[in-house]
């Protein structure tokens, strides 16, 4: 996911100078040739001097001595946390600057079409937008930008977001995997079927966006009378789908409490 960033980034400000520091010599060798990264890794007084803004991209695992080791040199720098099950408070706790954003994006990142939910401590959230806070506020939006499209969201609400956007993303690509296996159960070969699916989502997605309407009053369009698709959708009604989505964004929002919590 931090690749994700680099790449969003320098597409979108190619005059950004980028900085890593990274412990898989293959992974800082990538950031150096593919994004022309300055790589400080072992030398955290050299990496702050440089950056501006930091984004911790580490597993979670990770994160507690990452922040313990970074702690001195913190104070008033800017950061966006892409870790996920770590609230701001955890980092309150090690990083002594007022300076946080944390970010839920998905894998869509890397193609520049990902969620990105976003939350900030109060005292950001309430910023006037002429001064440190407002400004480092309207800095990570563009920097959502770069990868996606920013959600404001309530920091309660990051788990749920985790469950609609971040596992989400897996959900349509089984729903499509299915799509496509229907398509072979009923001839196609699988490539062909996956690309008619891909087809079919795409225009779907795209009908939805530039129409503004709710998907029921397509649904509504599209079965007519005694028809081929009312028949499909007593058969997914019949097998409970709506209800089986509907629970597993839940059931992922929900672990993803729990791992906050742990």
């Amino acid at each position: 996911m931090g690749e994700a960033f680099a790449a969003g980034l320098k597409e979108v400000f190619p005059a950004l100078e980028l900085a890593v520091v990274e412990k898989v010599p293959l992974r800082s060798s990538l950031a150096k040739d593919r994004y022309q990264a300055q790589d400080y890794t072992g030398d955290w007084g050299r990496f702050f001097d440089f950056a501006d803004l930091v984004i911790l991209a580490v597993k979670p695992q990770d994160a507690e001595s990452l922040t313990k080791e970074i702690g001195p040199y913190a104070q008033d720098k800017q950061f966006i946390s892409i870790i996920a099950g770590k609230p701001l408070g955890f980092f309150k706790e090690f990083l002594q600057t007022p300076f946080l954003a944390r970010f839920m994006p998905n894998l869509a990142a890397m193609y520049r079409k990902a969620a990105v939910g976003i939350s900030f401590p109060e005292a950001i959230e309430k910023s006037e937008p002429v001064g440190p806070g407002g400004e480092f506020r309207e800095q990570c939006l563009k920097i959502a930008e770069a990868i996606g499209h920013p959600i404001l969201i309530p920091e309660r609400l990051m788990p749920m977001i985790t469950g609609l956007s971040g596992s989400g993303i897996a959900f349509v690509f089984q729903f499509i995997h299915a799509m496509a296996l229907g398509g072979v159960k009923t001839g196609f070969s699988y490539p062909a079927a996956l690309e008619t699916s891909l087809q079919v989502v795409e225009g779907a997605v795209e009908l939805l966006k530039k129409s503004q309407e709710a998907p029921s009053t397509w649904i509504t369009r599209v079965a007519s009378p005694a028809g081929t698709t009312i028949a499909g959708l007593q058969v997914l009604e019949e097998e409970a789908v709506t209800a089986a989505i509907i629970r597993a964004v839940e059931a992922a929002g929900e672990r993803a409490g729990e791992l906050e919590g742990a």
